[in-house]
C-alpha cells in the first residue's frame, strides 16, 4: 500500500470502509453520501450481501464495516459475529430500520461501535462515522505509545534461534535439520512455507529497535489468528518473514472467505507500521510456498529484487513475479498496465472505479498499481478519476439534450443531488449554473 506524507495524501492514506445492504439502492446511496462527506478520509466500498463483504475483507485491509441487520441467507448479525472473531480490530457499525432492543443488545455483545437507525438521517450517520474515525486515530496513537514503552523495556527476540536461521539463509552448513536445531520454533521446517523479505526505511540507528518492535506487533496483529510465523532480522534494514497456515486452527468452522490472504496481512501491517513510525516498508513475497532447501536461494533473489524496486518515496508490496516485471520494464516508459487502467476508466465512468477493482482489471495488487500510476502520471488514481469525471461532465453539459440526472449517471452518480454537491465542490458552481453560464457565452 502506498503511504504518502501528511502534505501529500493520496487514496491509500485514507481509511477503508465497506457498506453492506441487500437493497442495492440503499447501498449505492450510502456509498455516494459517505464518499462525498468523507472525501479524503474514507475510501468506500460496496457489498450487497455478507458473503461479498467477506470476500472484500480477504483482499485487503479494511477499517470499518457498516451493515444492515436483516439480509437473506447471511444476516448482518452473522456477519458481525464473523468479523468479531476473525477481524477484531475492524470497527463494526449497524445501520438498520429496526429499533429493536434485542438486536441492540446482541450488537453490543459483538462490540459494535454504533447502532444507527435509517430514519435518523444523514447527520446521525455522519456523526457515528466521525466517532469511528476518531477512535481509529486514538487507537493508532495508543499503539504508538505502547511500542515506545516496549522498546524501552528491552524486550527482544530469541537471539540464538535467529542466529541459526540467519547463518542457514546466508549459506552456512548446519548439523542436523532446522527442526532439530531451532527451539522453540513456530513453524515446521519440513513443510513448505511462505517467504517474504521486508525492507525498512532506517534513518536513525537509535530508533531501529523501536521500528522492529512496531513491525513485530503490526505483523502479529494480522498474522497470529491464522498463521504461524518466524520473523528474522537479516541486516540493519532487512527482515525475513516465514509463515505457514496454523494447522491447529479448526478449518471446518471457518467460512471459506474468512481466511485473509497474506497480501492483506502485509498491507494491514504496513498501514499500522507507518501510523506508528512514520517510516515506510517495502515487501516482496513469494508467489507460492517454498521448501526449506529453497529458502537461501529465494532470499538472495528477493534481496536483489527489493533493492532494485525500493525507493522509499512510498511503501510498496510486490509479489516476486511483479517485482521481476518491474525490474525488466524501462523506468521512463508508460506502462502497458497504466494505459489499460486509463482506458478502463474512460470506458467505465459509470461503474465501480475503486483501487481494488482497477487492480483486478490488470491483474496487479493494488499497492503496486497505485505506485506505478503515481510515478508515471504524477497524480494518484483518485485524482485522475476526479479530473476525468469533471471533464466528462463539462462536455456533456454543453449538450442540452442531456438532463442533469443523465450526466450524473454517466459519471457514476445514481443520486443527482450528490452529483451536484460533487460538481460544485470541484468547480465552485452547480451543474445548472455552469450550463446557464455556457448559454450566455462565459465559458
Amino acid at each position: 500500500m502506498i503511504l504518502y506524507t501528511e502534505t501529500d495524501k493520496g487514496e491509500d492514506n485514507m481509511y477503508r470502509m465497506i457498506v453492506v445492504d441487500d437493497e442495492a439502492a440503499i447501498t449505492d446511496w450510502l456509498y455516494q453520501a459517505i464518499s462525498e462527506e468523507f472525501n479524503g478520509i474514507l475510501e468506500v466500498y460496496r457489498a450487497y450481501c455478507g458473503e461479498e463483504c467477506l470476500e472484500l475483507m480477504a483482499k485487503g485491509g479494511f477499517h470499518i464495516v457498516m451493515t444492515d441487520i436483516s439480509m437473506p441467507s447471511f444476516s448482518g448479525l452473522n456477519l458481525l459475529s464473523v468479523l468479531t472473531e476473525y477481524y477484531p480490530k475492524t470497527k463494526k457499525m449497524i445501520l438498520s430500520a429496526y429499533d429493536n432492543f434485542n438486536y441492540a443488545r446482541e450488537a453490543i455483545d459483538l462490540g459494535v461501535t454504533a447502532y444507527v437507525l435509517k430514519g435518523e438521517g444523514d447527520d446521525a450517520l455522519f456523526a457515528a462515522l466521525r466517532k469511528a474515525v476518531d477512535e481509529l486515530g486514538e487507537e493508532q496513537e495508543r499503539f504508538h505509545n505502547l511500542e515506545k514503552i516496549k522498546s524501552q523495556s528491552g524486550q527482544g527476540e530469541d537471539v540464538q534461534r535467529h542466529r541459526i536461521l540467519r547463518h542457514y539463509l546466508k549459506g552456512a552448513q548446519i548439523s542436523g535439520s532446522l527442526n532439530e536445531q531451532i527451539c522453540p520454533r513456530w513453524i515446521d521446517f519440513e513443510l513448505p512455507m511462505e517467504l517474504a523479505v521486508i525492507m525498512l526505511e532506517v534513518h536513525d540507528a537509535l530508533q531501529r529497535r523501536f521500528q522492529m518492535m512496531a513491525l513485530e506487533d503490526s505483523l502479529a496483529e494480522y498474522l497470529k489468528p491464522h498463521y504461524n510465523y518466524e520473523m528474522v532480522e537479516m541486516g540493519i534494514s532487512e527482515v525475513l518473514l516465514l509463515a505457514q497456515p496454523d494447522m491447529q486452527e479448526n478449518n471446518e468452522k471457518i467460512p471459506a472467505q474468512v481466511r485473509p490472504s497474506l497480501y492483506a496481512a502485509y498491507e494491514n501491517a504496513q498501514i499500522r507500521f507507518y501510523g506508528v513510525t512514520r517510516q515506510y516498508l517495502n515487501v516482496i513475497y513469494s508467489r507460492e510456498a517454498v521448501s526449506c532447501t529453497e529458502m537461501p536461494k529465494k532470499y538472495e533473489e528477493f534481496r536483489a529484487l527489493l533493492r532494485g524496486c525500493s525507493q522509499f518515496d512510498c511503501s510498496i508490496i510486490l509479489r516476486e513475479d511483479s517485482a521481476q516485471m518491474n525490474m525488466r520494464t524501462e523506468r521512463g516508459s508508460v506502462k502497458r498496465e497504466i494505459a489499460m487502467v486509463i482506458q478502463y476508466i474512460e470506458d467505465n465512468m459509470d461503474k465501480d472505479l475503486s483501487l481494488i477493482m482497477l487492480a483486478d482489471v490488470v491483474y496487479l495488487n493494488p499497492s503496486y498499481l497505485s505506485h506505478i500510476f503515481k510515478l508515471q502520471m504524477g497524480m494518484t488514481i483518485s485524482e485522475y478519476i476526479k479530473d476525468v469525471r469533471i471533464a466528462r461532465c463539462k462536455k456533456m453539459l454543453t449538450d442540452p439534450r442531456y438532463h442533469i440526472h443523465e450526466v450524473a449517471k454517466a459519471v457514476g452518480y445514481d443520486n443527482a443531488s450528490y452529483f451536484t454537491r460533487f460538481f460544485k465542490k470541484v468547480t465552485g458552481m452547480t451543474p445548472q449554473t455552469y450550463r446557464q453560464q455556457l448559454k450566455v457565452g462565459k465559458y
